[in-house]
């Protein structure tokens, strides 16, 4: 942690190894904690003290860590990984899913899932769209016209209003109604020409 004003180092925690995953700071259990997933570890920091609240080992390597971790009301998804936080203390356990498979554990290896009420929305790293059960962590439904079926495929997803915006990996962005009943695209526009190699592929 850095003195905003000054750069100062105010402290150092978790000597664990980097990954692309940017930290949140969340309210829950009456205290601020700080998310922090690292390849090692999902760890909650006092983001004043550096101080651990808890931490659940979770060992992925670090091309899958690369999500935000995503918190609405008493939840918290890390890639794939749901807890449920206790409204008492600064503490969590695991939700779902049962497995300990990191492959399990990640939905996508880039993108970040959106909460919509008691259901999150995600792309999967082969190229779906998926609308989960936030509670069980239950597939409600797939849609495969978002985006090319290919490893290493991505979907950012963004709220708009009751439409949500979906930038993929070919440089398309889409407006599109999002709900458990489906999936409802209303538009489509190329953004970007794509350029970069990727899987046989330009991305």
């Amino acid at each position: 942690a850095l003195h905003k004003d000054t750069g100062k180092e105010v402290w150092k925690a978790l000597d664990e190894s980097m990954t692309f995953s940017s930290p949140i700071v969340i309210s829950a259990g009456g205290k601020k904690q700080l998310i922090v997933w690292t390849q090692e570890s999902v760890t909650s920091l006092d983001p004043s003290a550096g101080k651990t609240w808890w931490r659940q080992r979770l060992l992925t390597s670090g091309e899958y860590t690369v999500s935000t971790p995503v918190f609405h009301k008493d939840r918290l998804l890390i890639g794939g990984l749901m807890f449920q936080l206790d409204p008492d203390q600064p503490a969590a356990k695991v939700l779902w899913p049962e497995s300990k498979v990191p492959a399990r554990r990640i939905f996508s290896h880039t993108s970040t899932a959106l909460f919509r009420g008691d259901h999150l929305y995600s792309a999967k790293s082969s190229g779906e769209l998926i609308c989960v059960d936030a509670a069980t962590g239950e597939q409600v439904w797939e849609e495969k016209k978002v985006t090319d079926l290919k490893n290493g495929a991505s979907i950012h997803l963004t709220a708009n209003g009751d439409s949500v915006l979906l930038y993929t990996d070919k440089g398309e962005l889409i407006r599109a109604q999002l709900t458990r009943q489906g999936y409802k695209e209303i538009s489509r526009v190329a953004v970007l020409e794509p350029t970069m190699p990727f899987g046989g592929r330009k991305v």
